[in-house]
């Protein structure tokens, strides 16, 4: 089993509008971002929305009466899409606020995991061959890398905050911290500006908030589990986006299949 070219060149397509925003971010007015910010979201729409029609699927077909206002409800594609869509733009944005602020080592880390994650997609696609019906063999598939590509993606992490340094923010307040991190990242666009100030203050206020708790103990711990949890999300965003890209061909044909059940 093999990639389709199509399936490649949609995954790339993907990811391209990211990067073109890391690069462009401090220089380009506000219709670059949007124009940017369309597919991202539109990919990661499609990556969810085939795993709510497949659980949609199931839950129409096996526990509902078809001509029950429930079942009907849950049909209408529209619906389904349209909340997706809502969710894939929040995601979306979220990826925009962190991108900038990503070092040089964690874009090489994702270029990598670019690269590894089709022949991921075929393992996974071959093991699941003989235990899941054809017509949902792929899906099952993207939805298995996408707990395993987090997963993956916060292991490295967790070992890379062992040797990468990180700026020191001792000798300063919560309000100096913050508004250093704001004052390093900038942007053209007066209406996602505060979405990139935010993620830098982010990152610089977890960093603050670990040096200044002991270095044992529970509350550096919960502010390193917290430091993570966000860090996890922003991964699986990431993960939504390159399946996305993988699957769009095979999404929209199932799209295109009228049944509930």
């Amino acid at each position: 089993m093999n990639l389709t070219p199509m399936a490649l060149v949609t995954l790339l397509f993907a990811v391209m509008p990211l990067a073109l925003w890391r690069i462009f971010h401090g220089q380009a007015g506000c219709w670059l971002p949007f124009l940017l910010l369309a597919p991202v979201a539109a990919f990661m729409a499609l990556n969810m929305l085939e795993t709510a029609l497949m659980r949609r699927r199931a839950l129409a077909g096996m526990y509902l009466r078809p001509e029950s206002f429930l079942a009907r409800l849950l049909c209408r594609k529209s619906f389904l899409a349209a909340w997706q869509m809502v969710k894939a733009v929040v995601l979306a944005l979220l990826l925009f606020m962190e991108a900038p602020g990503w070092p040089a080592w964690l874009w090489g880390v994702l270029g990598v995991d670019l690269l590894l994650l089709p022949f991921l997609y075929l393992w996974a696609r071959g093991w699941l061959s003989g235990q899941v019906r054809q017509g949902r063999r792929n899906i099952l598939a993207r939805r298995l890398l996408l707990g395993l590509n987090t997963g993956l993606l916060m292991g490295v992490l967790a070992v890379a905050q062992l040797f990468v340094p990180r700026a020191d923010y001792v000798g300063l307040g919560w309000r100096e911290t913050a508004v250093q991190a704001a004052g390093q990242v900038d942007t053209a666009c007066e209406y996602l500006a505060p979405v990139v100030r935010l993620g830098a203050m982010r990152d610089a206020l977890a960093s603050r908030l670990v040096q200044a708790l002991p270095r044992q103990g529970w509350p550096t711990l919960g502010a390193w589990l917290l430091y993570f949890m966000w860090s996890g999300l922003v991964f699986w965003a990431w993960s939504r986006l390159i399946l996305g890209g993988l699957g769009a061909g095979q999404v929209l044909e199932y799209l295109e299949d009228g049944r509930c059940d």
